[in-house]
């Protein structure tokens, strides 16, 4: 039998300092939401950053430098709205349509962009590696990611829960037919 397991014993002391970061992580995050959310969404913006460019140098062998930025950028663009949704914004409702035309305009941003981006770097230096044209473009998409963080937040989740005049609905009725995703499971 175990020290946890035996009545009248403290847990450890690990346990404890895990119990407390948890207790003061949810006071945190309860209230300063939108700090939480942003420091929720670097993580999945970073991690999305890391695959464009692994994407980006796996592709690189086969295509030109500004296709494969567009092969991978269109991928990770997909993943990130996604996985920003269940991790950064709670799993908060999408509205599908702004969903979409936010992830058509972000692959529109960042294709024009970055591959102005490796245009420039191609031009500076005609014998760029890809190692070099895949850091440019993970450098050049952090300014664009806090503008993606607050187009996300502010228009296409539902965060306060009010719904929108996306859904049809009746008079007094629940909406017929939604435009909005169902929370995450």
């Amino acid at each position: 039998m175990g020290a946890a397991s035996t009545p009248g014993r403290r847990r450890p002391a690990a346990g404890r300092a895990r119990g407390h970061l948890r207790r003061v992580a949810r006071r945190t995050a309860a209230r300063y939401p939108l700090a939480t959310q942003l420091a929720r969404y670097a993580v999945v913006g970073g991690g999305a950053t890391a695959f464009n460019a692994a994407l980006f140098l796996l592709v690189r062998p086969w295509l030109a430098a500004v296709p494969a930025n567009l092969v991978a950028l269109t991928v990770t663009t997909a993943l990130s709205t996604e996985l920003n949704r269940r991790f950064a914004f709670g799993g908060a409702r999408a509205h599908r349509l702004r969903e979409w035309v936010q992830d058509l305009g972000t692959v529109a941003f960042y294709a024009t962009y970055t591959s102005g981006v490796l245009l420039v770097l191609q031009w500076l230096d005609p014998a760029t590696t890809p190692a070099h044209e895949a850091a440019a473009v993970a450098l050049a998409s952090i300014g664009g990611g806090l503008l993606r963080f607050a187009v996300l937040r502010f228009w296409v989740f539902d965060l306060d829960g009010a719904g929108s005049n996306d859904d049809a609905t009746h008079a007094g009725g629940p909406p017929q037919c939604s435009a909005t995703s169902p929370p995450s499971t």
